[in-house]
């Protein structure tokens, strides 16, 4: 194997930025700062009026070098037409390599990742090239991949960037690079390159490292599987030469305070909701008391309070160190627009904005939509139907399933908001049923022929993404069929289920999946059961604040762990909690699809995707994971 010279990121950036174009054959004329346009506009002229009566590629050379002044000048889009004009497939791969570069770079400073993909096509083989070319070629590709937010394409390139820096701090930043990337990479995706039979001991290990990072179930799972990956893994790169935003939780200290605040309505229009999370809180203290030490709560009605300066001066006299609540939307706004908070807030509700010490955590219907996007996605659809009803949690459910399903890859070809009074026409009306119907008369019309005609849906759509109450959903459902749309598979949030089995009632849901919370589909945690003993209620609507009061107390001591180690989840009652950048808790959820009118729980096709991660540590094919480890190892060692 021929033995690349190593070159420094730095350096290789710093020249792809320069543009760096390989030298011309003639070298140009250098002149002062004070020539003028005019001037410069008479040597693009001359290169341009040479490279007609030139050979090839000495015309090829002469306008490469008349598009450099052009890039220059700023005229980007006239160097553009002169480099479209040169056919590469007649030039040698070096000029070959300096048009297409020059070509890319320009489609990249314009944010047309396509166009530079497409250029990047004609790249000539990287083994014709000299090791400089070879990075920056490699760089290129990075940066369309990652313009057009194909992540994982841009990691493996990134991977094989790392052949050529030697150089530490500048290795420990493409290594953060390459993170970045696999960390965005979709689930199906990274599932899907982990099984390729032909992966590199060095790509291998990275895709390994991404996925015991991120398919965990809780804290103390992710400090287990990456462990175990540096067990495995000993000799990978990586391994020597760790991300920096990849810290094993164990690492980060858990937050212990002494006295903690519970700022909830227990008087006005949300005093019924403040109570139930209030039971959910104190519950989960006692179940803290029983294993050991808990800290002191300070309940506080947060309807005695008008500012944030008010909670604020509140939470000083009383020496807390931390607060949960408030739970009113416009009281987490004024936190918000206090500024950097002195203590951590944990707000049981969400707004658009964030705050320094403020995070946030709810049962959101856009929580919700989003997950089951996300699960249809994994499931391999790409074109969705989106019902939803006229209402405000349900136009925020239509924004969230959109926004989600598109930026995962999917295309939302119709939506409708629906109403209980006119469901059967809103449904035929995204199904395009009656534009079928319509046809035929048409036709009807124009031929004067009375010919059978056999009704159709439209036939771009392979998911439907609904939001609906059980009440709607159980029309809705026969309905879908009635208008051939019964083979559809349907993702559903938790509005879909009273939470309470009905199999009479919920008879014509069969086959919908729907995705709620484990206090709801899973078996009865203690403190579930804790609450059964003295509330009869937990199987209604307050049960989900039961949960939601429960998650919060059992969730504040992580909030530090889980924000230092992105896609880290915590279990819980309301599902599996992680944290999002701007300290919003994001909640997967556990999923069911109703058989026989019974919500039947499913395996999570994130979890199913990710099976595999857990088959190579297995008994079976422990020896056959060793030896390709082993064999990899001692060929990477080799190069």
């Amino acid at each position: 194997m021929m033995i690349l010279k190593r070159l420094s990121l730095t350096v290789a950036l710093s020249s792809l930025i320069a543009g760096c174009a390989m030298p011309p054959t003639s070298p140009l004329t250098v002149r002062d700062s004070q020539s003028t346009t005019a001037y410069q506009e008479a040597d693009i002229d001359s290169l341009l009026a040479q490279a007609r009566q030139s050979m090839p590629i000495r015309s090829a050379e002469l306008r490469v070098q008349a598009a450099q002044l052009l890039i220059a000048q700023g005229d980007t889009e006239r160097a553009t037409q002169i480099l479209n004009d040169i056919d590469t497939s007649i030039l040698p791969p070096g000029l070959q390599f300096a048009v297409i570069r020059l070509q890319t770079r320009q489609a990249l400073d314009n944010n047309d990742a396509e166009q530079a993909l497409g250029y990047l096509a004609y790249m000539p083989s990287l083994s014709t090239l000299p090791e400089d070319d070879v990075l920056l070629s490699e760089r290129l590709f990075a940066e369309a991949y990652n313009l057009s937010g194909q992540s994982l394409e841009e990691a493996k390139i990134l991977i094989e960037s790392t052949d050529y820096i030697q150089d530490p701090a500048e290795l420990q930043r493409l290594h953060d690079r390459i993170w970045q990337a696999l960390q965005s990479s979709t689930d199906e995706n990274l599932y899907i390159a982990l099984q390729q039979p032909n992966n590199s001991y060095v790509l291998q290990g990275w895709l390994e490292l991404a996925q015991a990072a991120r398919t965990i179930a809780d804290v103390t799972t992710q400090t287990n599987n990456i462990e175990n990956w540096l067990n495995l893994w000993e000799a990978h790169p990586a391994a020597h030469l760790m991300p920096e935003n990849l810290t094993a939780p164990q690492d980060i200290a858990l937050i212990n305070v002494a006295r903690i605040g519970v700022l909830l309505p227990t008087s006005g229009s949300l005093a019924s909701a403040g109570k139930a999370i209030q039971d959910g809180i104190t519950t989960a203290h006692y179940a803290s008391q029983e294993r050991g030490m808990a800290p002191e709560l300070f309940f506080m009605d947060s309807a005695q309070y008008v500012t944030a300066d008010e909670i604020i001066l509140a939470a000083q006299q009383r020496n807390l160190e931390l607060v949960i609540g408030p739970l009113d939307k416009n009281m987490v706004k004024s936190l918000v627009e206090y500024g950097p908070l002195p203590i951590p807030f944990l707000a049981l509700n969400y707004i658009d904005e964030s705050a320094a010490n403020l995070y946030q955590f709810g049962l959101s219907a856009e929580d919700e939509a989003r997950d089951a996007a996300t699960q249809a996605i994994n499931a391999g659809k790409r074109f969705a139907l989106i019902l939803t009803p006229d209402t405000d949690w349900g136009k925020r459910a239509d924004q969230a399933f959109a926004d989600t399903f598109e930026s995962l890859g999917g295309t939302v070809v119709a939506r409708t908001s629906f109403t209980a009074d006119a469901l059967n026409q809103d449904i035929a009306q995204v199904l395009k049923t009656d534009e079928s119907k319509q046809r035929a008369k048409s036709l009807r019309r124009a031929t004067g022929l009375n010919f059978e005609f056999e009704e159709r849906r439209r036939q771009d759509a392979d998911v439907i993404l609904l939001s609906a109450r059980p009440q709607d959903a159980r029309l809705i459902k026969p309905i879908l069929a009635f208008y051939f749309a019964g083979d559809l598979p349907v993702y559903a949030t938790s509005q879909i289920y009273s939470g309470a089995p009905n199999a009479r009632a919920d008879i014509d849901l069969n086959g919908v999946m729907f995705g709620d919370i484990p206090w709801v589909l899973s078996a009865p945690s203690d403190n579930r059961r804790a609450l059964d003993a003295i509330r009869d209620n937990t199987d209604t609507r307050f049960g989900r604040l039961y949960a939601l009061g429960i998650d919060a107390y059992n969730l504040y001591p992580y909030l530090q762990q889980l924000k230092a180690t992105q896609g880290t989840r915590l279990k819980g009652e309301t599902g599996q909690l992680a944290l999002t950048e701007d300290n919003k808790i994001n909640r997967h959820l556990q999923w069911a699809i109703f058989e026989n009118g019974l919500p039947k729980t499913i395996e999570l096709t994130t979890e199913q995707t990710f099976q595999y991660r857990n088959e190579y540590r297995t008994e079976e094919n422990t020896e056959e994971r060793t030896q390709f480890r082993d064999e990899r190892s001692t060929q990477y060692s080799a190069e």
